[in-house]
Protein backbone atom coordinates (compact mmCIF):
# COMPACT_ATOMS: atom_id res chain seq x y z
CA UNK A 1 0.00 0.00 0.00
CA UNK A 2 1.11 3.34 -0.56
CA UNK A 3 1.63 6.34 1.25
CA UNK A 4 1.55 9.18 -1.02
CA UNK A 5 -0.76 11.62 -0.24
CA UNK A 6 -3.28 13.09 -2.79
CA UNK A 7 -2.92 16.67 -3.60
CA UNK A 8 -6.73 17.07 -1.48
CA UNK A 9 -5.29 15.41 1.45
CA UNK A 10 -2.30 17.87 1.39
CA UNK A 11 -4.23 20.99 1.38
CA UNK A 12 -6.65 19.43 4.03
CA UNK A 13 -3.29 19.13 6.18
CA UNK A 14 -2.32 22.34 5.69
CA UNK A 15 -5.85 23.80 6.31
CA UNK A 16 -5.82 21.91 9.57
CA UNK A 17 -2.41 22.95 10.61
CA UNK A 18 -3.41 26.89 9.94
CA UNK A 19 -6.83 26.56 11.59
CA UNK A 20 -4.48 25.18 14.19
CA UNK A 21 -2.36 27.46 14.49
CA UNK A 22 -4.93 30.53 14.60
CA UNK A 23 -7.55 29.06 17.49
CA UNK A 24 -3.66 28.36 19.42
CA UNK A 25 -3.31 31.93 19.01
CA UNK A 26 -4.13 34.86 21.42
CA UNK A 27 -6.06 37.99 20.21
CA UNK A 28 -3.08 40.03 20.12
CA UNK A 29 -0.91 37.65 17.75
CA UNK A 30 -4.18 37.60 15.36
CA UNK A 31 -4.41 41.25 15.21
CA UNK A 32 -0.63 41.93 15.12
CA UNK A 33 -0.73 39.28 12.18
CA UNK A 34 -3.01 41.18 10.56
CA UNK A 35 -1.45 44.43 11.13
CA UNK A 36 1.78 42.95 9.39
CA UNK A 37 -0.04 41.66 6.33
CA UNK A 38 -1.29 45.21 5.95
CA UNK A 39 -5.00 44.55 6.95
CA UNK A 40 -6.79 46.77 9.41
CA UNK A 41 -8.88 44.53 11.90
CA UNK A 42 -11.46 46.53 12.86
CA UNK A 43 -12.22 47.17 8.80
CA UNK A 44 -11.71 43.22 8.85
CA UNK A 45 -14.09 42.52 11.73
CA UNK A 46 -16.87 44.75 10.27
CA UNK A 47 -16.69 42.98 6.96
CA UNK A 48 -16.75 39.63 8.04
CA UNK A 49 -19.70 40.86 10.43
CA UNK A 50 -21.18 41.80 7.47
CA UNK A 51 -21.02 38.49 5.56
CA UNK A 52 -22.24 36.76 8.28
CA UNK A 53 -24.99 39.10 8.53
CA UNK A 54 -26.00 38.32 5.10
CA UNK A 55 -25.45 34.26 5.41
CA UNK A 56 -27.56 34.38 8.06
CA UNK A 57 -30.29 36.69 6.38
CA UNK A 58 -29.90 34.55 3.48
CA UNK A 59 -30.82 31.19 5.49
CA UNK A 60 -33.73 33.01 7.18
CA UNK A 61 -35.52 34.01 4.15
CA UNK A 62 -34.81 30.74 1.97
CA UNK A 63 -38.50 30.00 2.32
CA UNK A 64 -39.91 33.60 1.61
CA UNK A 65 -37.16 32.99 -1.63
CA UNK A 66 -39.25 29.64 -2.27
CA UNK A 67 -42.33 31.33 -2.03
CA UNK A 68 -41.29 33.89 -4.56
CA UNK A 69 -40.18 30.94 -7.09
CA UNK A 70 -43.15 29.24 -6.84
CA UNK A 71 -45.30 32.23 -7.28
CA UNK A 72 -43.62 33.56 -10.19
CA UNK A 73 -43.46 30.23 -12.04
CA UNK A 74 -47.72 30.53 -11.67
CA UNK A 75 -47.74 34.11 -12.68
CA UNK A 76 -45.52 32.49 -15.85
CA UNK A 77 -48.20 29.91 -16.75
CA UNK A 78 -50.77 32.09 -16.25
CA UNK A 79 -49.50 34.49 -18.24
CA UNK A 80 -50.06 31.63 -21.36
CA UNK A 81 -52.50 32.40 -24.09
CA UNK A 82 -56.04 31.21 -23.09
CA UNK A 83 -58.77 29.60 -25.09
CA UNK A 84 -61.65 30.89 -23.73
CA UNK A 85 -63.68 32.79 -26.16
CA UNK A 86 -64.23 36.49 -25.03
CA UNK A 87 -68.53 36.73 -25.04
CA UNK A 88 -70.78 35.11 -23.26
CA UNK A 89 -72.27 33.26 -26.83
CA UNK A 90 -68.96 32.53 -27.99
CA UNK A 91 -67.99 30.55 -24.84
CA UNK A 92 -71.81 28.51 -24.57
CA UNK A 93 -71.09 27.69 -28.49
CA UNK A 94 -67.09 26.73 -27.27
CA UNK A 95 -68.59 24.59 -23.79
CA UNK A 96 -71.34 22.84 -26.38
CA UNK A 97 -68.81 21.84 -28.41
CA UNK A 98 -66.45 20.67 -26.30
CA UNK A 99 -69.29 18.10 -24.60
CA UNK A 100 -70.56 17.31 -28.18
CA UNK A 101 -66.89 16.06 -29.01
CA UNK A 102 -65.93 14.81 -25.60
CA UNK A 103 -68.42 13.92 -23.66
CA UNK A 104 -66.58 12.70 -20.71
CA UNK A 105 -65.57 15.68 -19.66
CA UNK A 106 -69.21 16.07 -18.54
CA UNK A 107 -68.02 14.15 -15.46
CA UNK A 108 -66.28 16.89 -14.42
CA UNK A 109 -68.70 19.26 -13.31
CA UNK A 110 -71.26 18.99 -10.53
CA UNK A 111 -74.05 17.22 -10.62
CA UNK A 112 -76.37 20.17 -10.19
CA UNK A 113 -76.35 21.01 -13.88
CA UNK A 114 -75.83 17.31 -15.37
CA UNK A 115 -78.27 18.41 -17.94
CA UNK A 116 -76.69 21.72 -18.57
CA UNK A 117 -79.67 23.22 -19.31
CA UNK A 118 -80.02 26.25 -16.50
CA UNK A 119 -76.07 27.16 -16.63
CA UNK A 120 -75.04 30.60 -16.02
CA UNK A 121 -72.76 32.41 -17.80
CA UNK A 122 -70.05 32.87 -14.73
CA UNK A 123 -70.33 28.99 -14.75
CA UNK A 124 -69.94 27.85 -18.20
CA UNK A 125 -66.74 30.96 -18.18
CA UNK A 126 -65.52 29.02 -15.05
CA UNK A 127 -65.79 25.46 -16.55
CA UNK A 128 -64.30 26.24 -19.61
CA UNK A 129 -61.24 28.35 -18.08
CA UNK A 130 -61.02 24.93 -15.61
CA UNK A 131 -60.35 22.92 -19.01
CA UNK A 132 -58.42 25.67 -20.33
CA UNK A 133 -55.60 25.42 -17.61
CA UNK A 134 -55.69 21.74 -17.75
CA UNK A 135 -54.89 22.39 -21.55
CA UNK A 136 -57.89 20.47 -22.80
CA UNK A 137 -59.15 23.62 -24.93
CA UNK A 138 -55.93 23.77 -26.62
CA UNK A 139 -56.22 20.32 -27.57
CA UNK A 140 -60.18 20.45 -28.95
CA UNK A 141 -60.67 23.40 -30.87
CA UNK A 142 -63.67 23.44 -33.08
CA UNK A 143 -60.77 23.64 -36.14
CA UNK A 144 -59.51 20.53 -34.90
CA UNK A 145 -61.24 16.72 -35.77
CA UNK A 146 -61.47 15.60 -32.54
CA UNK A 147 -59.40 16.76 -30.09
CA UNK A 148 -57.25 13.16 -30.24
CA UNK A 149 -53.63 13.47 -30.95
Amino acid sequence: MSNKRTDTENLHSIYDALTDSVIGASDDEVIEEARLVGQDPTIEAGRLKAVMLASVKAYQQRALREAREAYDAQEQSSSRTSFVPGTPAERRELFSFVLAKQPQYTELFTAQHREFTDLTDDDIETYLEDLDELGILQKLTPDSDDGAE
